[in-house]
């Protein structure tokens, strides 16, 4: 928790220096944006007796963090696309693994929910 509060109080920090400036690089922009994106959406903790809301709520957190990841990791690619010679850099498959694996993480995530839920109803009754 202290670790948290560190890391959390060290990204304030470097947002509080004001604008980028005008000659910041796309990527470098990008980068800011994901790490204010992160600071904005800190994830509710898990405690022992969970619940399906608790998991809801994490497939929530992890959709957010992987849409700006996914602003940052296009720039990223984008950028280094055009410094690979001969066009070789086959972004739109990148990009397709990348919208998989979020889709996967979150909906493995959404399905122990559904699961939970189930055996919340089932208990309940």
């Amino acid at each position: 928790m202290v670790q948290a509060g560190c890391i959390t109080t060290a990204i304030r920090d470097l947002m509080s220096r004001g604008q980028p400036d005008q000659s910041t690089s796309p990527v470098q922009l990008a980068h800011t944006e994901f790490v204010a994106a992160l600071a904005g959406n800190l994830p509710h903790p898990i405690y022992a007796d969970v619940d399906s809301e608790d998991l809801e709520g994490r497939a929530d957190h992890l959709e957010k963090v992987f849409a700006a990841l996914h602003v940052y990791f296009t720039a990223i690619i984008a950028d280094t696309a055009q410094n690979v010679p001969g066009g070789t850099l086959d972004r739109r498959y990148l990009d397709n693994i990348f919208r998989d694996l979020a889709a996967d993480t979150v909906g493995a995530v959404r399905n122990a929910a559904d699961e939970m839920r189930e055996h919340e109803n089932w208990r309940a009754s």
